[in-house]
């Protein structure tokens, strides 16, 4: 055998074996990093992916079925019932389960009775997330002399008692009085203190253009504690809740996670509600007869100072058209010529009617006009005082 053959057939040395291996884990440890960071970053983007899928699925769901929020709602059923910071309640002919039903916004015929018709007082029930707690209703609602096709909707964001978190909320659903049902976990209050639920509502004065604003928070809660909508007493500040044209939704979504790994989106979304205010209930004819005088008396000397109101109930009111729903207040300051906006406004079947007026300043005069105003609403013609000076306190 040559020295040339032998020389071919020689095997690695060990410092070849060495340098090959070492070549081998360097290759090994940058292919695992490559596939450490793709993974991760599958990680994130999986949960990205679920974060906003969440987000996505429950603002879709509020929003589809709160803009139907009095659809098919008979003229006594209000169509918002609770408006809250937490909460929104509404009512709504959204499922039947009857087949054919061109009237409802869906149509499932395995909807459980409970879940297609509105509630009676037999089954009233405190609205999930109402603070202070609500019950509704306080009347039966019919249509053509059957149940109201109607039911109650409620969305609300309570704590989640089944994570370690104190932070996070679950957003439910309920219909009725029936189960209800988890919609979005993981949810988190909005950035900077800010509510799940805001509202816009129709501000008409009494002079210029109606324009939308933002309801209060002092407002809040709006409840529709008025029996039957639209009728006394739902008027004055009773009735803020049946001037709501919008909901604004917000909140924010977690993977779950902690730290790096945590994953947080947030959304806002206005829900507009066409139906609001869109239904004249019923004109009540011609304006109101008011025919009464209206006295004004002053009050001091036992540390306060007042003036007293008081009028009896305006002729259409007992009799005529029967059509009057509150009394509107002005005051303005004696010698004036304007009324300028109405002061305040008392709802009507609670005669003879006393109003006492503590904001004055003693010693100067006012004068105060009152009119009746029925459902169209017209105004009757106004009764007015004479000047009438605040007393010392």
């Amino acid at each position: 055998m040559t020295a040339t053959t032998r020389r071919a057939e020689r095997g690695m040395t060990l410092l070849e074996m060495l340098v090959a291996m070492t070549v081998f884990l360097v290759v090994f440890t940058a292919s695992l990093r490559a596939v450490g960071v793709q993974s991760r970053g599958f990680t994130r983007g999986t949960d990205e992916q679920g974060v906003l899928q969440n987000l996505r699925y429950g603002v879709d769901q509020v929003g589809r079925e709160l803009q139907t929020a009095g659809a098919n709602v008979p003229d006594r059923q209000p169509p918002l019932v609770y408006a809250g910071a937490g909460a929104v309640s509404f009512n709504s002919d959204l499922v039947s389960n009857v087949a054919g039903d061109i009237s409802a916004v869906y149509v499932d015929p395995d909807a459980p009775a409970g879940q297609v018709s509105a509630l009676t007082t037999a089954g009233a029930m405190t609205i999930p997330g109402s603070s202070p707690a609500f019950a509704y209703p306080s009347a039966s609602y019919t249509a053509g002399g059957a149940n109201s096709p109607a039911e109650t909707v409620t969305f609300w964001f309570t704590p989640d008692a089944e994570t370690p978190r104190t932070d996070d909320f679950v957003l439910m659903r309920q219909v009725n009085n029936q189960p209800a049902e988890r919609l979005v976990r993981n949810a988190l209050a909005p950035a900077g203190g800010a509510p799940f639920f805001r509202y816009r509502y129709l501000n008409t004065p009494a002079s210029g253009n109606p324009t939308v604003d933002t309801v209060p928070t002092a407002w809040l809660p709006l409840r529709h504690t008025a029996p039957q909508h639209g009728q006394v007493p739902d008027t004055g500040a009773v009735a803020r809740v049946d001037l709501v044209r919008s909901v604004e939704l917000r909140f924010r979504v977690t993977n779950g996670k902690s730290g790096a790994d945590e994953r947080v989106r947030e959304i806002a979304t206005v829900i507009p509600l066409p139906n609001m205010g869109t239904k004249k209930l019923q004109t009540c004819g011609d304006a109101p007869l008011f025919g009464q005088p209206v006295l004004a008396t002053p009050v001091g000397g036992t540390g306060t100072s007042r003036i007293d109101l008081a009028w009896g109930a305006a002729v259409d009111e007992g009799s005529g058209e029967k059509d009057v729903i509150r009394y509107v207040v002005w005051r303005r300051p004696a010698g004036t010529s304007d009324w300028g906006d109405p002061y305040t406004s008392l709802p009507s079947g609670n005669a003879p009617y006393l109003f006492s007026d503590t904001d004055v300043v003693p010693g100067t005069a006012y004068e105060y006009a009152v009119a009746a105003q029925d459902c169209t609403p017209n105004l009757s013609s106004r009764s007015t005082t004479a000047a009438v000076t605040a007393a010392a306190p």
